[in-house]
């Protein structure tokens, strides 16, 4: 759904009045306490529209990655979920589940509150979804496994939606 709607919210925001018309290497560079500016660079540069897009549209597009992460993350989680027998395991499993979950809810209320121009909100809730990978790392490293090094499992998805929320906030930050 949020992959289909992504043309469409890419012209509304490059109609956007609110901001003026920035580079991506400009925001890249504004961004660097938050994510490193090549981060920045290849993440947003995986999309088109990136190279002609203002502020705004920037925002979105590390939004709309940092939902398809998310997504992706929890579709494996549940994929995990349904091959797991070991019951600490699976209970860690299950709240990365509803962790995740939550955090896919609050971007896509971000991403409204964005197409809004409502900033402060779209930030907050996206602030609130970023420490997903944190908790979901937590809940894994409490769980006595035996058969998966728990300091692995999710580890590269738990990290990269860690620094796509950032980057998110690091743009959003400069339209505030």
């Amino acid at each position: 759904m949020v992959a289909s709607l992504a043309p469409m919210c890419l012209i509304l925001l490059s109609l956007s009045q609110r901001t003026t018309a920035t580079t991506l290497n400009e925001t890249c560079t504004n961004i660097v306490g938050f994510v490193p500016y090549g981060f920045c660079m290849i993440t947003l540069q995986s999309n088109p529209h990136s190279m002609h897009a203002n502020t705004t549209t920037l925002a979105f597009i590390s939004l709309n990655l940092a939902i398809i992460n998310a997504t992706t993350t929890k579709a494996k989680i549940d994929t995990f979920l349904n091959n797991v027998r070991e019951p600490e395991l699976k209970n860690g499993l299950q709240a990365c589940n509803i962790i995740y979950g939550n955090a896919i809810t609050d971007l896509r209320s971000s991403s409204d509150f964005l197409l809004s121009t409502k900033f402060e909100t779209a930030k907050a809730l996206a602030s609130a979804a970023s420490t997903a990978g944190n908790e979901c790392g937590d809940a894994l490293r409490h769980a006595k496994m035996a058969s998966v090094p728990r300091r692995r499992l999710l580890r590269k998805e738990n990290g990269d939606f860690g620094l796509l929320t950032l980057l998110f906030l690091g743009i959003i930050n400069h339209l505030l």
